[in-house]
């Protein structure tokens, strides 16, 4: 970008700042160094300012390299500064300090935060979905839903949540009340080399958040940003209507030898043809979302200053009270400067409540599926609204429709759920410039935070009856409360040398982190709903209980370059934590990696095209400490009850048997790759192999019975696993001419394999899935079909199933038996393996194009090679029971239709055609590509707003704008929190479309 600048009469410097395609910049800022003066460049790229010979003028835009420039008496000058698109120089943020990004070895990915700001998201974790190589982002399309996130797979049984650092600060809680207008930079640590200096904390993957800061000699900017947003449930799940369901269950129920409900008999008078209701119609809206965030920055020459408020409002699809969510959000930050010492402040304050479609489990039992599974199973023949019942809801009646069916619209209306949370965090620094002299830097710095979270969960239920077992008489509220606490001491030095050739970076210091957890129940009945107050109700109960635990750790980070082509860096911390007895408190996590930057070799001549390259791996340790407390303590029961010669004495037994040496959970991960920049620029290429391997994984173990526990396992460090695969991440830039555009594209390959499960276990099975050593975790497992039998002779000839086996049912393989052998008998011996959970790859692509005003973004993402058990669908497709049908049931076996797809339909399921296998439909393929984000937008010319305004940008952006898909249930992305069961799907919420209509503007 030239800058052409001349001095003029009376100290007024004038310029002109281009691009390297000799177009104008607007919107540049132009200030004088060490004063407050600055100026911004018009829509054709001019200034006027006032300055003397000798001052340093300071040209900053946020699309290029910051640039100085010295003024001199009456000559023109010509300043070319770099693209940031094309520059190595880049800095990247990583634990406790910065690299230019040329210089990394390990595996850390930066997530372009220009293009987060395109999409809406109450969540920054859902922000990285399909962005960047090597992390999953499952999610829930509920408002306020927490995304799962996974980096390089799964790497432990429990808590698989990455560590989250803030402006340098680690946080024990996620982010989630955090606004997503106020980052300014995202990068993602992925393998042991970078995360090692955050030890204890880094086994799960480190996502590095630096916030927005203001910068030097900036006058104030204010900048306004909102949008709102119309949410549809673009997919429908085809279902039967009445007369399709009454028909069904009719022949199911005849089959299987039962009478017909009265409800869906012709001949009965209680038949009902009157009522045929779309539950998805009825039960589904139009939601609403909106954001409005005012940002003001600056600074002078020796602070900076930025302060936002954000307002976020997602109101979901669902008819009733919820699901929605809000959030208030307000962000300051400040730093200043004097002398040797520098200071700053992050102070954050968030409000947010959640209205989540949840309920009681106590009050609606009998297992209950999720509330989006109720709404599409619900019988067509149960009115919505019936003025005849008590709340004036509908309902059913057990000797009408016989049906057990929740009416979801009078659930989500009566019942009030919500959590309410206040969050403030704080960060405090300071730092010491104690040497600089020779190209010899050291420095002294101190964090300090404080993070409080205050949670209030609750949750009324009326006296209410909704017909057939869902009535209750009295009323219930819960209003409980939860309190965490964070707060985080450290000191560090870092140590910087510049000799020559030579470069060196040393990092060491000290953390400390206490966290205490308070929670607090209250329980209350026969409240009155005008007055929802616990002192309002009788047979009031309260509980509550604490936890406290503390980390303490010592790092150290070694960074070495020489001649700018070979490149050292190793890592360590050690950390100690409460989590573990005395024994195993403290654990040792080292890191090293190394990189070569090939095309700085002068005796090597690589092809022109290749502007750069570089060769990197590295080895590193992490731990897991993300765990209960106390797990390693015995306690005991104190109210036992003993008889000492007809005397009853009250004593003390332990009661459950604890494995006091567990200890640290530890992921080892090998990483090798090369980054490439080819064409001056235009394209680069970042391609890796990692190997994780995971050891001392704590897991459950059985122990005999004969012990006297009332626990019957025991958790202790048995497991391993193995996580592998190849990431790829590319890039063409494409900058010269009025037609400018940006592809990229992201790829992960994903294999599991489990090493070990402990207890001398091979295999563990829990419910559909098979996780057995040697093997990918939580397979499908179950039987295979070998048809439908068409008649009474093809049984006869089969291998034993069930005595209520008919034509019509399924046909197992008799795959083996007690002997290892088939042995003429369907049973549990014949299951087998049937597909992974786990997707083998993930992939995204980005494309982003400018001409001259207008923007487009096209952004997409997909995974694939795993099958999902889909809970809806296997619920539509049942054999038994009242609810309704999925459309494929009609093309079920009769007599009259004997196909081989899907089977007879019959109250009981006497051959257990339900039961896991791989019928069609049981399982699911999980590939799917979706097309998340298109964007088009505008930057009307400055020249029609004056100076007062910098830009205003207006845009119409479609979220989750279609999804290529052979699921037939909402989300083949649901978010998985079952670790052993990782394909299956209890219940999604559906991610609705959006159509956005929002503006930008500055001044």
């Amino acid at each position: 970008m030239p800058v052409l600048l001349q001095a003029q009469d009376a100290g007024k410097v004038t310029g002109t700042v281009t691009n390297d395609k000799g177009s104008p910049v607007s919107a540049a800022t132009v200030a004088v160094k060490g004063t407050t003066q600055a100026v911004v460049t018009d829509d054709q790229g001019r200034f006027s300012i006032s300055a003397t010979k000798g001052q340093v003028l300071v040209i900053t835009h946020v699309s290029f390299a910051e640039k100085e420039v010295t003024v001199e008496d009456m000559r023109q000058l010509s300043v070319l500064l770099v693209s940031k698109a094309d520059a190595l120089e880049d800095v990247v943020v990583v634990g406790y300090g910065s690299q230019r990004k040329k210089d990394l070895t390990g595996a850390v990915a930066v997530v372009n935060p220009k293009e987060l700001k395109k999409v809406s998201a109450s969540d920054v974790g859902q922000l990285l979905q399909g962005r960047t190589s090597g992390i999953t982002v499952t999610n829930d399309g509920q408002p306020g839903a927490m995304p799962v996130i996974q980096i390089r797979g799964t790497t432990t049984f429990g808590n698989q949540t990455p560590l989250y650092v803030v402006d340098g600060v680690m946080l024990l809680n996620p982010p989630r009340d955090f606004s997503p207008n106020d980052i300014e930079s995202m990068q993602v640590l992925k393998d042991g080399t970078a995360a090692a200096i955050y030890g204890a904390n880094g086994a799960n993957g480190v996502i590095i958040i630096t916030t927005r800061q203001g910068k030097k000699n900036m006058p104030m900017k204010v900048e306004y940003s909102g949008y709102y947003g119309v949410d549809n449930v673009a997919q429908k799940i085809p279902v039967a209507n009445r007369v399709g369901y009454q028909m069904l269950n009719n022949e199911s129920q005849i089959n299987g030898g039962q009478t017909v409900a009265p409800a869906n008999d012709p001949q009965n008078p209680k038949y009902i043809n009157d009522v045929d209701v779309d539950w998805q119609k009825e039960g589904l809206k139009t939601g609403h979302r909106t954001n409005h965030n005012l940002n003001l920055s600056g600074g002078g020459a020796n602070a900076t200053y930025n302060a936002s408020l954000d307002y976020f409002r997602q109101q979901g699809t669902i008819v009733g009270n919820g699901p929605d969510y809000t959030r208030y959000t307000a962000r300051f930050n400040l730093t200043e400067e004097k002398g040797i010492f520098r200071f700053g402040q992050s102070l954050s304050y968030t409000h947010s409540k959640e209205n989540s479609l949840t309920y009681r489990t106590d009050v609606l039992t009998g297992g209950r599926p999720p509330l989006i599974n109720d709404l599409v199973i619900n019988i067509p023949t149960m009115k919505v609204y019936d003025p005849t019942m008590p709340q004036g809801y509908g309902g059913t009646q057990s000797d009408l429709q016989r049906a057990i069916s929740l009416n979801v619209v009078a659930v989500n209306n009566l019942f009030t759920n919500f959590t309410e949370v206040d969050r403030a965090f704080g960060i405090i620094w300071g730092e010491a410039q104690l040497l600089k002299l020779r190209g010899h830097s050291l420095k002294y710095r101190l964090n300090l935070s404080y993070d409080k979270t205050i949670a209030r969960d609750f949750l009324y239920q009326p006296v209410f009856d909704l017909g057939f077992f869902f009535k209750q008489g009295i009323s219930r509220l819960d209003d409980n409360s939860r309190t965490y606490t964070n707060a985080l001491v450290e000191n560090f030095l870092t140590y910087d040398m510049n000799a020559g050739k030579h470069t060196l970076n040393v990092v060491t210091g000290t953390s400390y982190t206490k966290n205490t957890t308070l929670n607090r129940y209250s329980h209350a009945e026969n409240v009155d709903p005008d007055f929802t107050v616990l002192d309002n109700g009788d047979n009031k109960t309260t509980a509550g209980n604490q936890f406290d635990y503390s980390f303490y750790g010592v790092f150290g980070r070694l960074n070495y370059s020489y001649a700018d082509k070979y490149l050292l860096t190793a890592n360590f911390r050690r950390d100690g934590s409460s989590r573990f007895s005395k024994v195993n408190k403290y654990g040792y996590f080292p890191g090293v990696s190394a990189g070569w930057r090939v095309s700085k070799e002068a005796f090597i001549k690589l092809p022109s095209f290749i502007s750069d390259l570089k060769i990197r791996g590295g080895w590193g340790q992490l731990g897991n400490a993300n765990i209960g407390n106390y797990l390693y303590q015995a306690y005991l029961n104190p109210n036992i009850v003993y008889n000492f010669n007809g005397t009853r004495v009250i004593g003390g037994l332990q009661t459950q048997v604890v494995d006091p040496n567990i200890q640290w959970e530890t992921k080892t991960t090998t990483n090798i790759g090369f980054d490439a920049v080819l064409l001056d620029g235009k394209f680069d290429v970042t391609a890796e192999y990692y190997n994780n391997k995971s050891t001392n994984l704590l897991v459950d173990i059985p122990i005999p019975t004969s012990v006297g526990s009332t626990n019957t396992s025991v958790l202790t460090n048995a497991a391993s696993l193995r996580n592998y695969g190849v990431e790829i991440t590319a890039a063409y830039h494409h900058r010269k001419g009025a037609f400018t555009y940006d592809i990229s594209a992201n790829f992960t390959t994903l294999s599991n394999r489990v090493l070990e499960l402990g207890g001398n276990r091979s295999q563990r099975i829990v419910g559909g899935f098979l996780t057995r050593v040697g093997e990918t975790m939580g397979q499908h497992y179950g039987w295979v079909t070998d048809g439908i039998f068409q008649n009474q002779d093809e049984i006869n000839k089969h291998a034993f199933q069930n005595a209520g086996t008919a034509p019509g049912d399924f046909r197992f393989k008799d795959i083996s038996g007690p002997q290892g052998v088939p042995d003429n008998v369907i049973d549990a011996y014949d299951r087998t393996t049937l597909g992974n959970s786990l997707p083998k790859y993930n992939f995204g692509i980005n494309f982003t194009a400018g001409y001259k005003g207008f923007d487009f973004t096209l952004f997409a993402s997909g995974a694939g090679g795993n099958v999902i058990n889909s809970s809806l669908y296997r619920a539509l497709m049942h054999t038994t029971d009242y609810i309704n049908y999925h459309e494929d049931a009609l093309n079920r076996w009769t007599p009259q239709n004997p196909g081989n797809e899907y089977s007879r339909l019959a109250a009981n399921d006497p051959n257990q055609n339900g039961r896991d296998s791989d019928r069609k439909g049981w399982l699911q393929k999980g590939d799917y590509l979706r097309i998340n984000t298109l964007a088009l937008g505008y930057t009307l010319p400055k020249k029609l707003f004056g100076a007062a305004v910098q830009s205003l940008r207006v845009y119409v952006t479609a979220q989750n704008v279609y999804t290529f898909q052979g699921y037939k249930s909402f989300n083949p992305d649901f978010a998985r929190t079952r670790v052993w069961e990782p394909g299956f799907d209890a219940g999604s919420y559906p991610t609705p479309r959006t159509i956005m209509f929002g503006v930008q503007a500055a001044f």
